[in-house]
């Protein structure tokens, strides 16, 4: 059984409820066209028309279906370029979202989505700044902390070869030294990750440290 499954289809009630008016109003439009170039090239023709027979009825009706085949295709390049203009409203932010990625995920965490006025997806720009944000921040404190544990394991190094083995310097550094651990555990506690990859990646790693050199 799908875990997956979707039980509400309404989720962002203002956009699809707009793209539900464009849908209808263009199956509207063309019933309202089709309509009426029947009534005008048929039915006008048929009233108007003196000792209607059969054949000056299908005379009516291969004319009425020629001008109804030309205004199809009028319709449809009509609807194709309004459809143009209508989806470049989504199709113009999706590709910003997956420019802006990739160049995320190449490292470059400044890197924002700024989307045109009347574009959709406005709400997702913005959760997606929030979180390029979040990401700027964390590796910031990841950074600052990284340098305290070079500043640490340098005033560690000196107090070693200055021999200067005092107890308290020595306890001073070892405190250090868990603040600093403590910090980046509380870092990486904001990320949920999956602990079987991690454990798999980390298995694999030290299978590969320890294979002979060939």
């Amino acid at each position: 059984m799908n875990k997956h499954r979707r039980r509400t289809y309404l989720i962002k009630t203002g956009l699809q409820l707009r793209y539900m008016g464009i849908i209808i109003s263009t199956m509207l439009l063309v019933a309202f066209g089709v309509g009426w170039t029947i009534y005008h090239t048929s039915w006008s023709r048929i009233a108007n028309t003196q000792d209607l027979t059969i054949d000056k009825l299908a005379d009516i009706f291969d004319a009425v279906n020629s001008i109804l085949v030309r205004w199809i295709f009028v319709f449809i390049f009509v609807i194709a370029i309004l459809s143009i203009f209508v989806s470049h409203k989504i199709a113009g932010p999706v590709y910003r979202l997956e420019e802006t990625t990739r160049i995320i995920a190449s490292g470059d965490l400044t890197s924002k989505i700024h989307l045109r006025h009347g574009d959709e997806l406005q709400d997702l720009q913005e959760a997606f700044n929030k979180m390029s944000d979040s990401l700027c921040k964390m590796v910031a404190k990841d950074r600052e902390v990284i340098d305290k544990l070079v500043a640490t394991g340098e005033r560690l190094r000196e107090t070693i070869e200055k021999k200067n083995l005092d107890q308290k310097a020595v306890e001073s550094i070892n405190n250090d030294l868990y603040g600093v651990i403590e910090e980046l555990r509380l870092v990486t506690s904001g990320f949920k990750i999956d602990e079987n990859d991690s454990f798999a990646a980390r298995a694999e790693q030290t299978e590969t440290a320890s294979e002979p050199a060939a």
